[in-house]
């Protein structure tokens, strides 16, 4: 009885384990600048006129 309430423990730590890092890994989603069409963070990618222009972009414009 011991080990199977052990071993319902390790399969649950490892479980929230990867589930936690399944979830910090959806944040950093790149996205494809629409002028040198290089992909980059989302929050590095700025949205000018329906297009999806990244910070270098934007400032050699």
């Amino acid at each position: 009885m011991f080990k199977l309430i052990f071993f319902i423990i390790i399969i649950g730590i490892i479980y929230y384990f990867f589930k936690k890092n399944s979830l910090t890994s959806t944040s950093n989603d790149l996205i494809m600048c629409d002028k040198c069409k290089t992909f980059y963070p989302k929050n590095e990618i700025k949205q000018i006129n329906g297009k999806n222009i990244c910070k270098e972009c934007n400032a050699n414009s």
